[in-house]
């Protein structure tokens, strides 16, 4: 099956990112392009990719020859592209987060329901992540026995002045938690082997960028899986400007036998164990990347991706419960 892919939603490089590694593949091809909020934006794109822009999503959907549909538009208004691409037999790759409220989800899980050969592939990337990719092998293999907490750390540097103006609206953004922590939050319980069975707590508050109103610069929750793993998050926005990367990324992972210090950074796996000395481990590299999986995922139906459907609906749910509980709005 050939992956025709048309594009609607612009805000975020993300998208275009995907498009450029997606094309390396055989059998990919773009068809289209809609954004009447970004139209410079959508203007290069159509240009790069010498690909038709579309006056409006229905002619989108209806006239560009996609089978796919990617989004990569402002945080808020991503569940009516995706239901309607839905409903029109897409399948979805979206940039995440995938909705910032629990109506706007429901609303895909209704038309996922209805569309039952329809896959949607939210871009939860870290599961490609060569260390963690190595964490969860040494997990699996038992080196460490049954795992008790995990931590996850991301901060990011902001730079506001690059920012599109809707990152501090927080209807049009969503929330840190929801943005950034989905990530974590999916590592988390794919680490820890389990579900999530209860949000111990969850916070968000503005400590640096405080002459913007509308804006949490960091979040942090505390979770419960089903087997007891207790996992804690740390997102921000205040990674320092010195610091050498972008973001600041840590996982520790304790368990009963012994424990794993994740530096994606520095791509170095460190394990503590109750027989061997510390040392750094052998780096996996996995079989997919975040590009490749869902190609293969929507055009092989034998194909077991890392990401599936249900997957990012899963991790998106709990993300965006943890941001409702920070904001006090359960």
């Amino acid at each position: 099956m050939e992956i025709k892919i048309a594009m609607a939603g612009l805000a975020h490089g993300h998208g275009i990112g995907f498009l450029e590694s997606a094309l390396k593949h055989k059998g990919v091809s773009v068809t289209g392009f809609f954004d009447n909020e970004n139209k410079t934006s959508v203007f290069e794109a159509s240009k790069k990719f010498n690909a038709t822009i579309y006056d409006n999503l229905d002619d989108l959907l209806l006239n560009s020859g996609a089978n796919t549909l990617i989004t990569a538009a402002i945080n808020s208004k991503k569940a009516d592209i995706i239901v309607k691409a839905i409903n029109a037999g897409l399948n979805i790759i979206s940039d995440k987060p995938l909705v910032t409220t629990m109506d706007d989800l429901q609303k895909i899980v209704d038309a996922l329901n209805k569309n039952k050969d329809v896959k949607l592939y939210l871009m939860l990337s870290e599961r490609y992540n060569p260390v963690l990719v190595t964490a969860k092998a040494l997990i699996e293999s038992g080196e460490i026995g049954n795992p008790v907490n995990i931590i996850n750390m991301r901060p990011h540097k902001l730079h506001p002045d690059d920012r599109p103006a809707w990152m501090f609206d927080s209807l049009l953004y969503g929330g840190i938690i929801n943005d950034i922590g989905v990530h974590d939050i999916d590592i988390a319980t794919w680490l820890g082997g389990s579900d999530v069975d209860e949000i111990l707590a969850a916070t968000t508050s503005n400590r640096r960028f405080t002459n913007i109103s509308d804006f949490n610069d960091n979040g942090e929750a505390m979770l419960k899986l089903k087997n007891g793993c207790i996992v804690f998050l740390l997102e921000s926005w205040l990674t320092p400007e010195q610091y050498p990367y972008h973001g600041e990324m840590k996982f520790i992972i304790h368990g009963t036998l012994g424990q794993i210090v994740v530096d994606p950074q520095n791509q170095k796996v460190t394990l503590y164990s109750e027989k061997k000395p510390p040392h750094d481990v052998s780096i996996i590299k996995p079989d997919e990347d975040y590009v490749s999986d869902p190609i293969k995922y929507f055009s092989d139906k034998s194909h077991k991706a890392s990401v599936t459907t249900w997957d990012g609906i899963k991790a998106q749910k709990i993300a965006l419960t943890c941001q409702m509980y920070a904001d006090d709005k359960i």
